[in-house]
């Protein structure tokens, strides 16, 4: 049961810390609107508004997702340092 806890608790860990990663990351202020023209036309083969913010979003995801796990890593071994 405990294990269950244990597992549970860190899932919610991980899901609070990709919300924050994402609520704090803005792909705007590094990606510039020619590289999302750019981004559509190679992926698309053209640009309009449904594919214009594709870049954007799948950087965001991504690096929400590398925050993540660089932070639960990091969480996680000073709790164990702390439990030692």
């Amino acid at each position: 049961m405990i294990i269950l806890v244990r597992s549970i608790a860190k899932i919610g860990i991980f899901i609070v810390l990709f919300c924050l990663g994402a609520r704090l990351i803005d792909p705007a202020t590094f990606i510039s609107l020619d590289a999302t023209s750019a981004f559509a036309q190679w992926i698309y083969g053209s640009v309009n508004q449904e594919n214009f913010d594709d870049l954007w979003v799948l950087s965001w995801i991504v690096l929400s997702f590398i925050f993540a796990i660089f932070f639960y890593k990091i969480l996680m071994l000073v709790l164990k340092k702390v439990r030692q």
